[in-house]
């Protein structure tokens, strides 16, 4: 009864999940563009969605180069398109911005994941997130997408060869209708969906960033970020979840 309601209410809301925002630009024209190219010819709205999450999903996923530009300030979806690589952030900001350009509401979604490997980070990232005992992905990002009458979660996080290469291939194939979850590591709790990203999830990637590549720079800046266990467990999900639309 609950979902039901919940999603007469999304159905006659749609128009918030068809909104460009700032971090999610469905109206520049990079995306706008995009859009149109990756969904030409399609016929129907799972078509469209299907290949919009197949080209973000499969854009290379690189965590420090995308905290690169990220530090510089890019920090909208059109940015990622431009730079072409991409971690969580920009893969369910991108995923959400080409959906709306493409008629199909969607919002953003986080969860906090087990991934005490953190296998598919880059090296330099990899150390000061893990510190010494390793410690969980608190804010990971995705995308949910509104079709047929209910949201659907898409994860596109990890490309395809990537995701293979690493012995954690792909296992869910996208039909429209079925969760796709991540393959980084196993959902510890779901942080809630959101029109826009909530501006203390946002700064939050913004600092990872600017504090990676200080402790890059500087041996004592390295060790102060690999033992900064407030960094790394990001924002307090109780209070950022008061925004949640669900």
């Amino acid at each position: 009864m609950t979902s039901d309601i919940t999603d007469r209410k999304t159905a006659t809301a749609g128009a918030e999940y068809l909104r460009p925002t700032a971090y999610i630009d469905s109206d520049h024209p990079r995306i706008v563009e995009a859009a149109r190219r990756i969904t030409e010819g399609a016929t129907t709205e799972v078509d469209r969605l299907g290949r919009i999450y197949h080209y973000v999903r499969d854009l290379p996923y690189d965590i420090l180069a995308s905290l690169r530009y990220l530090a510089k300030g890019q920090t909208a979806a059109s940015d990622v398109l431009a730079n072409g690589v991409a971690f969580c952030m920009g893969k369910a900001s991108s995923f959400v911005a080409l959906s709306r350009a493409a008629g199909i509401p969607a919002r953003v979604a986080f969860q906090a994941l087990d991934a005490p490997e953190m296998e598919f980070l880059s090296p330099e990232v990899r150390v000061l997130w893990g510190g010494p005992v390793g410690r969980p992905l608190p804010w990971h990002s995705l995308g949910e997408a509104f079709i047929d009458g209910r949201w659907v979660k898409l994860d596109a996080t990890i490309d395809a060869p990537t995701a293979t290469k690493l012995g954690k291939p792909y296992t869910v194939e996208f039909d429209g209708r079925t969760d796709i979850p991540t393959v980084e590591g196993p959902v510890l709790r779901e942080n809630g969906s959101y029109a826009d990203y909530p501006a203390e999830v946002a700064d939050w990637y913004l600092r990872v960033a600017r504090e990676v590549l200080a402790a890059l720079e500087s041996r004592a800046a390295h060790d102060r970020v690999a033992n900064d266990d407030v960094l790394w467990s990001g924002p307090d999900p109780e209070l950022v979840r008061r925004q949640a639309v669900a």
